[in-house]
């Protein structure tokens, strides 16, 4: 999986990258020169503390994990090519910034409120690229 990995392109190359491990991914984030503040995705603008713009702020990457704020099964298809159901929630990957993620469980009866949850790729060959998907820490990569 990892030298399959390493050929594909992430989905969402501003938000995400490849971890070292070769199957979690590091989150992208800028730094705020004036006030210190992260921000995420990194290429915003402005810093959303100072409104300090953002064009010359260092990147810094962190492991892609966050806390889960809340959750929802979806069972229709939101988007075209949406597979349903779906489980969707809202996660804390930083102080103060909170992101909507796929879960990539399948079903929601081990998720809990609370819970720490890693940012995994998810391979969609089909495109060449790798996507986002979130599963608790201590689970493998999802399939």
């Amino acid at each position: 999986m990892i030298d399959q990995l390493t050929s594909l392109k992430p989905l969402h190359p501003t938000l995400y990258q490849l971890a070292s491990d070769g199957t979690s991914l590091d989150f992208i984030f800028s730094q705020c020169l004036v006030c210190g503040t992260v921000n995420f995705p990194a290429n915003v603008p402005g810093c959303s503390h100072c409104g300090n713009p953002l064009t010359e702020a260092p990147r810094l990457t962190r492991p892609g994990q966050g806390e889960l704020l809340e959750f929802v099964t979806i069972h229709v298809p939101l988007i075209p090519d949406m597979q349903a159901p779906a489980i969707a929630g809202d996660i804390r990957i930083a102080d103060g910034i909170v992101e909507e993620g796929v879960i990539g469980v399948k079903d929601d009866s081990g998720l809990r409120t609370g819970m720490t949850l890693k940012a995994i790729a998810e391979v969609r060959e089909a495109q060449g690229v790798y996507a986002c998907v979130f599963v608790p820490m201590n689970e493998e990569v999802a399939t």
